[in-house]
């Protein structure tokens, strides 16, 4: 049985969890910068009327 004061733990946890906070944010950060978001692409500039006209 280890002798893990509940507090300690608790703390361990907390920092672990800020460290892969810190990871996800720096990512999404480079993926900024790289520009690579999943809705770039090409556009079909069709625009919002997808109907026929005149209705």
């Amino acid at each position: 049985m280890s002798k893990t004061d509940p507090r300690e733990q608790q703390q361990r946890d907390a920092e672990l969890a800020q460290q892969e906070a810190n990871k996800n944010q720096q990512k999404a950060e480079q993926n900024e910068v790289a520009g690579r978001h999943k809705n770039d692409g090409q556009k079909d500039h069709k625009g919002a009327d997808k109907g026929p006209r005149g209705q």
